[in-house]
């Protein structure tokens, strides 16, 4: 299978054959890992091929992965691929796992695809693609808005859209962590990647929320930050009591870290609080702090509302307010939730 077979869009299963360790720094969306060596032996394998070149380090692998242990590892390829059409498999480079792995399975009748060059050639296409603006094409519209406004709520409702913190598993924020681990970030450009390719295929529009170029500890791929504080904004309007509430609600109420008791909750919104201290200045920080103390000790949705209203006025919509005024000339349109979905709609009416 050559690598120019395989795409950043790619939908097919594949296996991935590198050490789990390998495989959580990054691998190719639609892939298990199906490991040929763990990552001890992995481990012990690269210390011989140093040591003693090539050839031992194969002789170790042979001796390592054989009886039982190799066929309980050929039997899971088996089951996943005819369980799959069209699967691939890969190592790092396309070199020698791959090979050995692809021998195995075709000893047992069996044909399956194998890519040359492995995920590095993969890893360089995502780069590639990424390290240049003009490669995004089509219309990119950003839904701006002041913390709380509910913009995720909107991009829900819009299939050419990316939600680019569901990607990344957090809100975003400093206190924007929803309980799951986020991607690494090899594996985020990926997703994000092959999300755009995919929206691409069927529409000239792509509609994502404002954010910041990093979300969480996962940062926006190559130019993509770049890209977007260059398009129109849409600009979501919603009074600070609304969003205050929908902040209680998506936060307080119902976090996204359902995992999290009200007393874990609340410290890790205290450790959250900590991070923005000096931002916030010493007088601003004791006052939210302490409200949020009571709230949570009381279970006051008032306190709640209290501490979370501060917090918006001192920190996030002067911080907001300040990066949207740089960008006011890139305003297409402002208004509440319904106004913008039937401009939105609209839009992509016009453009038919």
């Amino acid at each position: 299978m050559d690598e120019n077979n395989i795409s950043l869009l790619n939908l097919t299963p594949s296996i991935d054959l590198r050490s789990p360790k390998e495989y959580l720094k990054g691998t190719i969306p639609n892939s298990v890992n199906l490991p040929i060596l763990n990552d001890v032996e992995f481990h012990e394998i690269g210390k011989t091929f140093r040591s003693n070149g090539r050839k031992a380090a194969i002789d170790a692998g042979y001796k390592l992965i054989s009886g039982e242990k190799k066929t309980n590892l050929i039997d899971s390829w088996m089951n996943f691929i005819l369980e799959n059409n069209n699967c691939f498999i890969f190592c790092f480079r396309g070199g020698l796992r791959s090979q050995i792995a692809y021998d195995w399975i075709k000893s047992r009748g069996v044909y399956v695809n194998r890519l040359e060059h492995g995920y590095k050639k993969y890893r360089q296409q995502v780069l590639l693609m990424n390290q240049n603006i003009e490669n995004y094409t089509g219309k990119w519209i950003i839904l701006g808005g002041y913390t709380g406004s509910g913009k995720t709520d909107i991009l829900k409702n819009y299939p050419f859209s990316i939600d680019l913190e569901n990607i990344a598993n957090h809100r975003g924020s400093a206190f924007g962590k929803t309980g799951a681990e986020q991607p690494s970030q090899s594996n985020f450009e990926s997703l994000v990647s092959k999300e755009y390719l995919q929206i691409q295929k069927k529409s000239n529009f792509l509609l994502m929320e404002d954010e910041s170029r990093f979300i969480g500890k996962t940062k926006l791929p190559g130019k993509w930050y770049d890209k977007m504080q260059v398009s129109e904004i849409i600009l979501l309007e919603s009074s600070l009591e609304d969003r205050s509430n929908r902040i209680y609600n998506n936060y307080i109420k119902n976090p996204a870290n359902s995992k999290l008791d009200a007393i874990e909750l609340q410290s890790y919104y205290l450790s959250a609080l900590s991070k923005i201290r000096k931002r916030l200045g010493d007088d601003h920080y004791q006052i939210i702090k302490d409200i949020l103390n009571v709230a949570f000790h009381s279970s006051d949705k008032e306190l709640h509302i209290k501490w979370v209203k501060i917090l918006l006025e001192i920190y996030y919509d002067r911080m907001y307010g300040y990066k949207l005024n740089l960008r006011e000339k890139q305003i297409i349109f402002r208004g509440n939730e319904a106004d913008c979905n039937d401009y939105i709609s609209n839009l992509i009416t016009k453009k038919k």
